[in-house]
């Protein structure tokens, strides 16, 4: 049997302890922070609600059905219960639904819609009813009061 000396037996059982533990201070320190590359580099945004109404005021763009509900027609036949209204910024987009449909004694089609985590602090934010053309709104215009889009 051929033993190593002592102190040659104690200098690498002490090489291997101070490389176990900085293998172990390594692993620690890139566990503690976030997972990916991407959630390090996003930054924390904000996020708001836009409610309102879109409104078809043409009687000739729009039909009534027997439950005081309606339905756009024609040219605005996209313009139904359902129907998406996006919201797109250079933040992202953000999507909901026209929903309640009804025709009102004003001789109007109204219908409600709300679009939730729509990013703060862009510059603009435009926003497209079914397959209307986009219009631009600033943040302002959209926070606090109803949206009111008439889509006619």
């Amino acid at each position: 049997m051929h033993s190593e000396p002592t102190s040659r037996r104690s200098v690498w059982m002490w090489a291997g302890a101070a490389a176990g533990l900085g293998l172990a201070l390594t692993m620690f320190l890139n566990n503690s922070g976030p997972r990916t590359p991407a959630a390090a580099s996003r930054p924390t945004t904000s996020t708001f609600v836009v409610s309102g109404a879109v409104v078809l005021g043409d009687g000739a763009s729009f039909t009534r059905d027997d439950h005081g509900g309606c339905a756009g027609t024609d040219a605005h036949a996209d313009v139904i219960d359902g129907a998406p209204v996006l919201i797109t910024t250079t933040g992202g987009l953000a999507a909901g639904r026209l929903t309640d449909p009804r025709a009102l004694t004003d001789g109007t089609c109204r219908f409600w819609f709300s679009v939730r985590e729509v990013p703060t602090g862009q510059d603009a934010y435009l926003i497209m009813v079914a397959d209307r053309d986009p219009r631009q709104y600033a943040e302002q215009e959209l926070t606090g009061a109803l949206v009111s889009l008439r889509v006619d």
